[in-house]
């Protein structure tokens, strides 16, 4: 009986590693005033599907939080405005306007400074794991100006919203394509 009790005990504790493995979020503290964010997430479709559901912006007010809609088209020096909902209990929407760069199908990104002097370098990667499905990087550097004074703030404003960004994706990347995976 006690092994039994064991063995589900057992089984019981690995499920959360099961999910945390389908997800990742580390961040770092570089060097004074330079903090790190990296989110990651498996997502059960092929990149050209991420890819599309990603750059398919006039869609984001259907399932994206936090980052909840971009105005312009994704593309290589493209200017676009995205709009962050900092506090999910307000309905207080942040309007910042970026200039990216995109290698289609794979990367885009933006590295702007902004606020007094601080440097955000945001990226949204799409890359294929050996299993056929895709990883999706969402990552985040802050650096120099007030960033000192501001960036552990910034990076945990990130910290508690870029997972939620990146499982609203995954959810709906996965509605969409839930009957073309083999």
């Amino acid at each position: 009986m006690n092994q039994k009790i064991n063995i589900l005990i057992l089984m019981l504790s690995s499920i959360p590693a099961l999910a945390l493995a389908q997800e990742k979020v580390e961040t770092q503290k570089v060097g004074f005033g330079h903090r790190t964010i990296y989110t990651e997430i498996i997502i059960d479709a092929s990149p050209e599907q991420v890819w599309s559901v990603l750059t398919d912006t006039p869609s984001y007010s259907d399932w994206a939080v936090f980052m909840e809609q971009i105005e312009g088209k994704i593309k290589d020096q493209g200017e676009i405005i995205a709009y962050f909902k900092f506090n999910e209990d307000k309905d207080k929407l942040n309007e910042i306007p970026h200039i990216i760069s995109v290698t289609p199908g794979r990367e885009f990104a933006w590295s702007e400074t902004f606020m007094m002097g601080m440097t955000d370098h945001h990226r949204f990667i799409v890359e294929a794991t050996a299993d056929g499905k895709t990883r999706f990087i969402q990552s985040d550097s802050v650096s120099g100006g007030i960033a000192w004074l501001l960036g552990k703030s910034l990076i945990n404003i990130e910290e508690a919203n870029y997972p939620r960004f990146n499982r609203s994706l995954k959810a709906e990347v996965e509605r969409r394509f839930a009957n073309t995976q083999s």
